[in-house]
């Protein structure tokens, strides 16, 4: 497949690009190509990379709104561990269908995800055209019996074949220290290392957790993930909120990597995230949503806006974690934390984009346009999303959008009264 641009605005001027099998082949202001599967004309449209959310629970959008004013643990076990168990498989499809249209709305195209039935997640990412690294809950409560059970099932989930490997990438995740035990830890840290697929673990999210985790092993979080061999160039580290020196330290020598999700830490009282210590530690940081039911909605442009204002009021210093800075942790680092050579509109790479109307109140005035993305942009303004390129969204539309809606008000009404 083949897509001509015309008249896209890019680093100041005017260029046609050419994307053929999935990336961008020639970037010039003027394209004269006869053989091509379509034409879009994007006058008064910027092109940007598209975003890579690296930590999501997709099945979760039926979730949200529950539990609102709730500390993490309080909101886990009262709101939502009892409303998962009600969960089928069919409502995970639906559901994460739901938190992948609102993903391609907000100008996503990528997701890292952590829930249960991946196979229902994986058929969705599959449908409607995004990429994912789609990976097997690890969560066996320190039953022993449960580790076993969740060591098989991990196994058939990674050897099962994967339906659409140039899209999606397969894993595992081990939940959290509090809810995994060490033998399952050790066993996923090996099997990974065998095998060669990423972990994503939920880390140094709360105080409690980390209080939690001294008074039971006498370390900190990060230092057992580092005596129990998990951490690797291949390990996402979700939140990261409560980090020592020596946890960064550790983070750096191993190239674990973090995703820093500030909209849900605020709205669960969690804290805030060490952003300038992260980047003085060389520690590769990118960012995600959390899921929607703790955020409570799936939109990297809110998502940046906060990690650099947070940056800025913990640091006290305007100058911290600047917009190109943000912009690049939600597009190419993102996407370089999971090996995919996309998150630049540059050739030679994934064709992972969106159009902005740039006549968009939000978009105005024009002085810095990535400044107006990670600060003012509305995602009203995000016209066209494109994976691999192959457009998801064009004029705002997104295929089925209809039909997941209706699905997902279904799910709501048998999940709103338990």
């Amino acid at each position: 497949m083949s897509l001509l641009i015309k008249n896209a605005f890019l680093d100041g001027k005017t260029v046609d690009i050419f994307i053929k099998n999935g990336k961008f082949e020639e970037i010039f202001p003027h394209l004269d190509i006869s053989q091509t599967d379509e034409i879009l004309d994007a006058k008064g449209m910027g092109i940007f990379p598209a975003f890579y959310n690296t930590h999501c629970h997709s099945g979760m959008s039926a979730l949200k709104g529950l539990g609102d004013g709730k500390g993490l643990f309080d909101w886990l076990n009262e709101e939502i561990f009892p409303r998962e168990a009600k969960l089928t498989p069919e409502d995970i499809y639906n559901a994460s269908r739901l938190s992948i249209l609102e993903m391609i709305k907000t100008g996503t195209v990528f997701f890292a995800d952590m829930y249960f039935s991946p196979e229902e997640t994986i058929k969705a990412v599959e449908e409607m055209g995004v990429r994912a690294f789609i990976s097997f809950v690890q969560f066996d409560l320190f039953d022993k019996e449960e580790t076993k059970r969740r060591k098989k099932q991990a196994l058939e989930f990674i050897l099962k074949e994967n339906p659409c490997p140039d899209r999606i990438l397969k894993g595992v995740s081990c939940h959290a220290v509090y809810t995994v035990s060490e033998d399952l830890f050790k066993w996923t840290a090996d099997f990974a290392k065998e095998k060669g697929f990423y972990v994503h673990i939920h880390a140094n999210e709360t105080q409690k957790e980390v209080k939690d985790c001294l008074e039971k092993y006498g370390k900190r979080p990060i230092e057992m993930l580092y005596k129990w061999g998990i951490l690797t160039p291949k390990t996402l580290l979700a939140h990261c909120v409560h980090l020592n020196d020596t946890e960064m330290d550790i983070m750096a020598e191993t190239g674990a990597f973090s995703a820093t999700c500030p909209c849900s830490n605020m709205k669960l009282g969690s804290g805030f995230y060490p952003y300038l210590k992260m980047k003085e530690k060389n520690i590769l940081q990118t960012i995600g949503t959390d899921g929607v039911s703790s955020n409570n909605n799936l939109n990297m442009l809110e998502e940046m806006k906060f990690t650099s204002l947070m940056a800025k009021g913990r640091a006290y210093d305007a100058s911290v974690a600047t917009a190109s800075e943000v912009f690049k942790m939600a597009t190419e680092n993102g996407a370089k934390s999971f090996g995919f050579k996309a998150g630049k509109i540059k050739e030679g790479y994934l064709a992972d984009f969106m159009l902005v109307d740039l006549n968009h109140y939000s978009m105005k005035p024009g002085y810095d346009l990535v400044s107006n993305l990670v600060y003012s942009a509305s995602s009203e303004a995000i016209q066209t999303v494109a994976c691999q390129g192959k457009i998801l969204m064009k004029d705002r539309v997104v295929d089925s959008e209809d039909e997941i809606l209706a699905k997902a008000e279904y799910l709501f009404n048998k999940l709103k009264d338990i």
